[in-house]
């Protein structure tokens, strides 16, 4: 199994990095442990879409922007289930996860179907409607139902009263998340 991991936080230490780090700490622990490849948002040139609709008309994945996307095309193909890890930005996931998701359009769509989809979020409220976290799945869920893939687990931890860092709770039900992911 490989698994491709998206950190869309700007943070690469923050709640969010330690929360994914829990995930795939269980995932890693599977036998046998599948390839796990991590890339972290922030630390990456991908541009914005501009929706000329160029990646269309070509039967293989590829985009005229020319940027750290032609890399990760590859590694998206390859993956047979994809995390995304994003806090809760202004009742919605970043803009970093944003700009990634719509870069997919350039994906041959064939090769992500039956490709399934984790979503884990942190977000800073003590009440997830509030915060907009239903926001976030209900985008993922619906990008999963028009590509063919499939949404399979989706985890959300408050750090309103405290960090992921303190919160054991939190930190070993991700890793047994992350354990569960073979069954699907």
């Amino acid at each position: 199994m490989n698994i491709l991991s998206i950190l869309a936080s700007p943070r690469d230490k923050g709640n969010t990095a330690i929360l994914l780090k829990e995930y795939l700490k269980g995932a890693e622990d599977l036998n046998p442990s599948p390839q796990v490849e991590t890339i972290f948002l922030q630390s990456k040139n991908i541009q914005y879409c501009t929706g000329c609709n160029t990646c269309q008309k070509s039967s293989k994945s590829s985009c005229v922007l020319k940027d750290d996307m032609q890399n990760i095309y590859e590694s998206v193909e390859k993956a047979d289930v994809l995390v995304f890890a994003t806090p809760v930005y202004v009742f919605n996931m970043t803009g970093q996860l944003k700009t990634f998701l719509d870069r997919l359009h350039a994906v041959d769509y064939h090769t992500l179907l039956n490709k399934k989809i984790v979503l884990l979020t942190t977000f800073g409220d003590s009440n997830e409607l509030n915060a907009g976290v239903p926001n976030i799945a209900q985008s993922i869920a619906m990008l999963s139902q028009y590509l063919g893939m499939k949404f399979i687990q989706n985890f959300n931890v408050s750090t309103y009263e405290v960090e992921v860092s303190k919160n054991e709770q939190s930190k070993k039900a991700a890793y047994i998340l992350g354990t569960e992911i073979i069954k699907y």
